[in-house]
């Protein structure tokens, strides 16, 4: 597949993610969820996007030049969803 503006992909969490949302007044990151959906907002290549996050819980999540994923618990890296 090959990500495009508006595609939904999974992003994993870092910890300097959920310290950056703590910093932001978020007291329980993504309600301590590791992975959640995010928009792709810039497609760079086939495997490097910007990605808004769409968390669960308070804050917001912008991130740039964001890598696939090689193995799904990288964190700070996107992957495809399962299909169901």
């Amino acid at each position: 597949m090959k990500p495009t503006i508006g595609r939904i992909v999974i992003y994993r969490l870092a910890d300097h993610d959920k310290e950056t949302l703590r910093a932001r007044g978020a007291s329980n990151p993504n309600n301590g969820a590791d992975e959640a959906p995010a928009v792709v907002v810039r497609a760079w290549s086939d495997t490097c996007v910007n990605l808004q996050v769409l968390l669960d819980g308070e804050g917001t999540l912008w991130l740039g030049s964001v890598q696939l994923a090689d193995a799904p618990d990288q964190p700070r890296r996107w992957r495809w969803p399962e299909r169901g």
